[in-house]
């Protein structure tokens, strides 16, 4: 038996005997050898723009294609940042969940089932045997680990499903363990966007370590560096001036701004090599004429202001 697909299978049974269920569940089959994971990019970035997805289904689509892409390029470890459906719309993972990350892991988790199934290749006509397994020994986290198990062994995969910091020690295990099979996380919960403890945490000695434990992320951010974890696929909703705004990013491309208003098609606004703020779409909203809409700022699912987590 090779020793990278046995130890993938130790590691995962390690990790799942630590949480107070089955951990036969997601036992891997020994496996061939395959290649380690490679932390090549694209030398050539494509413009690679994707409109909002207007359905659960074009989101995974999506997402899929994306990582894809990534996986070409030999980028094995990525994260994905996906909107989540309910009452029929796609809408950001905040505040606004009543049953909060609970609730938001009853969404998210089935939609990580699905993109792992996509991305993991049906061999001969039969899918990929899909298990997951909780990591939130409490239950109240909302964190859990999905294994996609392919009848060819390159096709296999995980998925970490709304990661915190405190399971990092575990996607590590898992990643030195995957070789070049894909490892995902989608909706992490650390943020996105920056605020000042974030900000004090990058400036290093004391006061980056005060600024860490103050909440600050910049050592989250180094850990999945060194990981080798890339952006696939980022989807951002909020609002602005009353207009629904949504960022798109798509590897390899840059993030993308669209705006969106009820019964339209989505319009492009501009795009961007790093992250835009709320100032930078409010300045080309009034630059392109688009008026205050008071309507929509009152009934967009997203809010006022825009979400950064």
């Amino acid at each position: 038996l090779s020793a990278k697909p046995m130890a993938l299978m130790r590691c995962i049974s390690l990790l799942l005997c630590c949480v107070p269920l089955q951990c036969a569940a997601l036992e891997l089959r020994s496996r061939l050898p395959v290649a380690s994971a490679s932390a090549a990019t694209s030398s050539v970035k494509s413009n690679v723009i994707v409109p909002p997805p207007r359905t659960r289904e074009e989101m995974l689509t999506q997402a899929a294609d994306a990582v894809s892409r990534a996986r070409a390029d030999g980028v094995t470890r990525t994260m994905l940042r996906l909107l989540l459906p309910r009452g029929g719309n796609l809408v950001p993972p905040d505040e606004s969940w009543e049953g909060g990350i609970l609730q938001l892991y009853s969404v998210c988790s089935p939609l990580v089932k699905d993109l792992l199934r996509q991305i993991s290749s049906s061999i001969a006509g039969v899918p990929p045997a899909l298990r997951e397994q909780r990591l939130d020994a409490s239950g109240v986290d909302g964190e859990s680990m999905w294994v996609a198990q392919s009848a060819r062994p390159a096709e296999d995969g995980v998925a970490f499903v709304q990661p915190s910091a405190e399971v990092l020690d575990a996607i590590e295990q898992v990643c030195e363990s995957a070789g070049a099979r894909p490892v995902l996380m989608v909706n992490p919960q650390w943020r996105e966007g920056d605020d000042p403890l974030d900000a004090l945490s990058r400036q290093g000695g004391i006061i980056g370590a005060i600024g860490c434990f103050l909440g600050g992320k910049a050592s989250t951010e180094q850990r999945i560096a060194e990981l080798g974890f890339q952006p696939a696929y980022n989807l951002v909703q909020f609002s602005c001036r009353g207009s629904t705004v949504v960022f798109t990013r798509s590897y390899p491309g840059d993030w993308a701004v669209f705006i969106q208003q009820p019964d339209e098609k989505a319009e492009f606004l501009f795009s961007a090599a790093e992250r835009p703020d709320y100032q930078q779409v409010e300045k080309q909203l009034i630059e392109q004429g688009i008026p205050f809409r008071f309507a929509s700022e009152l009934f967009t699912p997203g809010g006022i202001l825009p979400s950064d987590d």
